[in-house]
C-alpha cells in the first residue's frame, strides 16, 4: 500500500521542521551573541614563542595538530605568570601593591567567616575540645600552643624538631605555604595565598583556643608624600 499525498507531505514535514528549527536557531544565536576572538595573544612573555590562544580556541582540539604546537601552547601557560599586561591607551601603569600588615587583617577579620573556611580542612582536623586527632592533629587551643606538642599526635621529624609557639605570625606564615615553612612536614596541603582568607581562619582558631593573645596592633598607615611646589 503505497502513501497517498498527505502522509507523504507529514513525513516531509516531520524531517525538515527540526531541521529548519536548529538552523534557525544557530542563526539566531550568531545574530544575538556573536564570538569576537582576538588575533593574536593579548599577553607578552619575553622569551617565550608566542601563542595565538584565541585561534587555539577556535581551533581545539584540531589546534594542536601542527608539529610543536602542543610544546609552545604548554610552554606559554607554564610561563603565563610572567606576562606583561598590556595597559589601555592612556592608562597609567599601577604601582606595586602595598601589602597589608596581618595586625590590620586580623583586627578586620571575621572569625564566623573563618570557620566556613576552616571546614575544608576538616578531613583531616578537629575543633571542638577533646576531639580525637585525624590524619592531622586536633587544632582546639593551637594559638600559643607549643610546636607539635598535641598529645597523642605523630608529628614528623621536622616539625618535632622546631623550638617555638604557634603564634598569629607563625600560623600565618604556615598557613601560606606549609610545605616551603616547614621542608618535610607531612601536611599535604598547598596552602592559602590570599592573606585575608588566611587571617580569617586564624582569627577563628584565636576564637577556639582559650588564653589566646590579643592580636597583634595594626601598624600605622604610612603617610602621603609630601606635594612638591611645580
Amino acid at each position: 500500500m503505497t502513501m497517498d499525498y498527505w502522509e507523504r507531505m507529514k513525513v516531509a514535514a516531520a524531517i525538515a521542521l527540526p531541521i529548519v528549527t536548529i538552523a534557525g536557531g544557530y542563526w539566531l544565536a550568531d545574530l544575538v551573541m556573536a564570538p569576537s576572538y582576538p588575533q593574536q595573544r593579548g599577553y607578552a612573555i619575553g622569551g617565550v614563542p608566542p601563542v595565538d590562544l584565541a585561534s587555539a580556541q577556535r581551533q581545539w582540539p584540531g589546534g594542536e595538530s601542527k608539529p610543536g604546537q602542543r610544546d609552545m601552547l604548554l610552554g606559554y601557560v607554564r610561563n603565563i605568570h610572567a606576562a606583561t599586561v598590556p595597559l589601555r591607551e592612556g592608562a597609567a601603569p599601577a604601582g606595586p601593591a602595598t601589602p597589608v600588615d596581618l595586625g590590620t587583617l586580623l583586627a578586620a577579620a571575621d572569625a564566623s567567616r573563618g570557620e566556613r573556611t576552616a571546614q575544608t580542612c576538616a578531613a583531616c582536623h578537629t575543633f571542638g575540645a577533646g576531639q580525637p586527632n585525624r590524619v592531622g592533629p586536633n587544632l582546639h587551643g593551637i594559638v600559643g600552643r607549643a610546636y607539635a606538642a598535641q598529645p597523642g599526635f605523630a608529628y614528623s621529624p621536622a616539625l618535632s624538631g622546631m623550638d617555638g609557639r604557634w603564634t598569629y605570625e607563625a600560623l600565618d606564615r604556615f598557613l601560606t605555604s606549609p610545605a616551603k615553612t616547614v621542608a618535610g612536614t607531612k601536611m599535604a596541603f598547598a596552602g592559602l595565598r590570599n592573606p585575608r582568607d588566611r587571617a580569617q581562619i586564624i582569627a577563628y582558631l584565636a576564637s577556639i583556643s582559650p588564653g589566646a593573645p590579643a592580636f597583634p596592633a595594626p601598624q600605622a598607615a604610612p603617610e602621603p608624600p609630601a606635594a612638591t611646589a611645580p
